[in-house]
């Protein structure tokens, strides 16, 4: 069996801060984009409604298609601040299990010299508690294939 406790000495490398900063921008960025959708339709409805012929009606259809991108846009920010988040959240439970591990290893290594002998004995062995498995990523998406090149 492997040694449960590898890995322990190492911090978790991830950039708290950084993601943290990531996922508020993500956030401000799509309300942003939410917030500017209505007010562009209002827009284009007081342009559409001075506007005839044939280019009037592809307004309409790229004026569609803007809206429609910027709400499936502004979904994607969200998505992808959830993801930095639940991301940022997995690393700092894991990091906690390191220092708890390191904690548990030092008491270990300091035991008394008889509490050591009395293990070795009576065939007690001293393991740190193992942690339950991290339960699969809540925001997963699965990958589309969007027709557009």
């Amino acid at each position: 069996m492997g040694d449960e406790l590898a890995g322990i000495e190492e911090d978790v490398p991830f950039n708290f801060a950084g993601a943290g900063e990531l996922e508020r921008e993500l956030r401000a960025t799509a309300g942003t984009l939410d917030s500017q959708v209505p007010q562009r339709n209002t827009y284009a409805g007081d342009a559409r409604d001075e506007w005839r012929g044939v280019y009037s009606q592809q307004f309409v259809g790229r004026m569609q298609i803007c809206t429609n991108d910027g709400r499936r846009l502004a979904d994607a920010m969200k998505l992808a601040a959830n993801q930095v988040k639940e991301l940022a959240e997995r690393a700092q439970r894991e990091q906690d299990r390191r220092e708890e591990a390191r904690a548990w290893k030092e008491r270990q290594d300091n035991e008394s010299g008889w509490n050591k002998l009395g293990d070795a004995i009576f065939g007690e062995d001293d393991k740190p508690d193992i942690p339950a498995p991290e339960p699969p990523p809540r925001f997963v998406v699965e990958a589309t294939a969007t027709g557009r090149d």
